[in-house]
């Protein structure tokens, strides 16, 4: 898959199609599915980007680094 250059590279829908195709390939080199419909692992996801938004004072003591 050729790699778009930096900066704005065609319309949006051009743009969406590539991140798509993108997503598909890399889930398919790792042998994950493209697609996840499974209620608890959707809210697990969810969980694990709402840590990665957290500043330092907003983590417990314990996630401090």
């Amino acid at each position: 898959m050729d790699h778009l250059p930096a900066g704005l590279s065609g319309t949006d829908e051009q743009f969406a199609a590539h991140a798509r195709a993108w997503a598909e390939q890399t889930c398919i080199e790792q042998g994950v599915a493209v697609k996840v419909s499974d209620p608890l692992t959707i809210a697990k996801v969810g969980e694990l980007l709402a840590q990665g938004r957290q500043t330092g004072r907003k983590r417990d003591g314990s996630k401090r680094l």
